[in-house]
């Protein structure tokens, strides 16, 4: 019987150090990456570890990350207000939540107040009324649970257009201006972590116009309430 010179395929007994390797490196890179987290300010933390969850398609339990959250009482000091730079990136995120309901009646902008969302009320409240209209719920959720991380303090604003207001309830758009920032600032404080002590409304009536009172377009455009996002103050 001759020998067979041929031999049989050598079995790479070794092929798992592969996948060990790819696996060790993963790890190591969500070290570096928990590590680098680990040495922002607690407001900045936050911003970074919403922005890995929304991009993960997750959705963070609530006052999950709420950071400091035991400063109930006290006004933020510096280094837990998100910046105007972490604003920019909470804008973004807004703007993306938004998007997926149409006709909203809610622009996100940055100015030199802040952060700025505007809910018109043509979409939010009946004429002359100052109740949140039930369509417009699932909006002011999504937009209340995305701010609701931030320790900055927070103003919400309303405005009016010109038009005497006729009813029984508000005397003027001065009243009716700031009931409405009241009832979404009752929102807030219901349905989120924000401190109350952080936040602050203002009814500016129709002196603040955006838009011309002259046509029906300009007036629609006063019509709103702002959540206002501030950043941090200047240093003198």
């Amino acid at each position: 019987m001759e020998e067979n010179d041929e031999q049989a395929p050598h079995e790479n007994h070794d092929r798992w150090l592969v996948s060990y390797a790819d696996f060790i490196t993963l790890l190591f890179a969500l070290f570096v990456l928990l590590y680098a987290i680990s040495n922002q300010a607690g407001a900045r933390r936050a911003v970074i570890l919403e922005a890995m969850v929304s991009e993960l398609g997750a959705r963070p339990h609530r006052g999950g990350l709420r950071p400091d959250a035991g400063m109930s009482g006290n006004k933020p000091s510096a280094d837990q207000i998100v910046t105007v730079r972490d604003l920019g990136m909470v804008m973004e995120h807004l703007q993306k939540a938004i998007a997926k309901f149409p006709n909203s009646g809610v622009t996100v902008t940055m100015d030199p107040r802040g952060l700025v969302v505007s809910l018109s009320a043509a979409r939010f409240f009946a004429s002359g009324d100052d109740q949140i209209s039930a369509g417009q719920i699932p909006v002011l959720a999504v937009i209340v649970e995305m701010i609701s991380q931030l320790p900055n303090l927070m103003e919400i604003d309303g405005f009016t257009d010109r038009v005497p207001i006729h009813n029984d309830r508000f005397r003027d758009n001065w009243e009716l201006s700031a009931a409405r920032a009241a009832t979404v600032l009752r929102y807030l404080i219901a349905n989120s972590p924000i401190d109350p002590e952080h936040l602050a409304i203002t009814g500016y009536g129709p002196y603040r116009p955006v838009g011309d009172n002259e046509t029906e377009t300009g007036r629609a455009l006063n019509r709103r309430v702002e959540i206002i996002i501030r950043p941090p103050e200047k240093k003198a």
